[in-house]
């Protein structure tokens, strides 16, 4: 009579699968689908970017700002987390407010230079951690697809929703570090250092995202956008 066949687990970077030859071909799929969607990848550090003054916020911290039943930073990291090997703030000031986090803060070493300044940290720290690629993503954009980071990559690349480039969604080569601040420290008038044009020396690649039910890169500015955001949480449907 013959053996029937063992079934084994095998470990897959934090999963296990059945080794079943008798399994059928949809759950085997389905089991590498949810492997693949929970794997980090390789060389891949997230800087989420909070180094603003949220003026037309009155001035608060917009990753703090409660949404459901959690502060967007919490929801931005559930859904970054997974998929990079590192993953940091760019925030200025008190970096307490974000110990709850227990993520690393990194300041802007020239908090002229704009954006990029944050950029800049981050593309120095990733380089410490040992990644090769650096996504950034605005603190106020709590509707990201998790797709993101795959769709990004390799960089550079950008993401774009609505006929409209988001030009800190982006992924960046950590080798682009010193071409970024020599270029900062070159362009003397604040108002050329924006990081579209910076992003152009890099000929970024354009990934286009749907914009259904509404866009993924949403970011709240003001409070009649904080209440947008509001609404559209309570109308997600409850996580499986």
């Amino acid at each position: 009579m013959p053996l029937k066949s063992q079934t084994r687990l095998k470990p897959v970077s934090g999963f296990f699968y059945r080794q079943d030859s008798l399994l059928p071909l949809a759950r085997k799929r389905a089991i590498f689908n949810t492997m693949r969607q929970h794997t980090p990848t390789t060389g891949l550090a997230t800087l989420i970017l909070a180094g603003g003054t949220g003026t037309r916020m009155g001035g608060c911290d917009k990753p703090l700002l409660p949404l459901g039943q959690h502060p967007v930073l919490s929801r931005l990291i559930t859904l970054l987390r997974p998929h990079c090997m590192a993953l940091a703030l760019s925030a200025n000031g008190n970096a307490a407010r974000y110990a709850p986090w227990q993520i690393p803060v990194l300041p802007d070493a020239n908090p002229t230079y704009g954006p990029l300044a944050g950029v800049l940290a981050g593309l120095l720290w990733a380089r410490r951690c040992g990644a090769t690629t650096l996504l950034t993503v605005p603190g106020d954009t709590p509707f990201i697809p998790p797709t993101l980071a795959t769709a990004l990559m390799p960089a550079p690349a950008v993401a774009a929703s609505g006929g409209r480039r988001h030009h800190l969604v982006a992924t960046w080569p950590v080798d682009c570090a010193e071409a970024l601040q020599k270029w900062l420290e070159n362009t003397q008038d604040n108002s050329q250092r924006r990081v579209r044009l910076f992003a152009d020396t890099l000929g970024m690649r354009e990934v286009c995202f749907d914009t259904t039910p509404h866009d993924p890169f949403f970011n709240i500015n003001t409070p009649a956008d904080y209440a947008t955001a509001c609404r559209w949480v309570q109308n997600e449907a409850p996580h499986a």
